[in-house]
């Protein structure tokens, strides 16, 4: 077993006994036995090109950034849930789904922007579309589409961009 993959198979197996809460053997080993599973059922792929150290670095430095970004994301989605669900009755028909444009983004992009969009509360991402490029998301106020799709927009230029292009 290549070093590489013994150490996501021990972080994935320690991730499942901090989410059983339990530290014994036989949750370790099972654990494992999961992360090995998941590890063959969903290959990581083909690993993106190596970058020059100047733009590692200056991608890590916008993390904290979008991290925090991220975080104020999830809180005001979970505010704007909140009212659809302790508003006026007639707020929570509006659901639906919506179509979001890849636009420039890369396929780890894409994957960084749907992992956001079904991270915060309200929406999630239904289907990716790589032949139209679009992200199918349903959200629970897609009154205004339009508005919808300018919001993800601005925090892929604003925010995610920078670190996940």
């Amino acid at each position: 077993m290549k070093p590489r993959t013994l150490v996501h198979m021990l972080s994935l197996a320690l991730l499942y006994a901090l989410m059983v809460g339990s530290f014994h053997p036989v949750d370790l080993a099972l654990g494992a036995v999961l992360a090995l599973g998941v590890m063959r059922l969903f290959p990581l792929g083909a690993r993106p090109p190596a970058l020059e150290a100047r733009e590692r670095w200056r991608r890590t430095l916008h993390l904290p950034r979008f991290g925090w970004a991220l975080v104020v994301l999830v809180t005001r989605s979970c505010f704007h849930v909140l009212t659809i669900i302790f508003g006026p009755a007639d707020r929570a028909n509006h659901a639906g789904v919506v179509e979001v444009p890849m636009g420039e983004r890369t396929a780890r992009g894409v994957q960084v922007s749907s992992w956001a969009m079904s991270l915060a509360p309200g929406t999630v991402l239904l289907e990716l579309d790589w032949e139209k490029r679009v992200m199918r998301m349903h959200a629970l106020d897609a009154s205004d589409p339009d508005k919808l799709i300018q919001q993800q927009d601005n925090f892929y230029q604003r925010y995610q961009r920078a670190v996940f292009p």
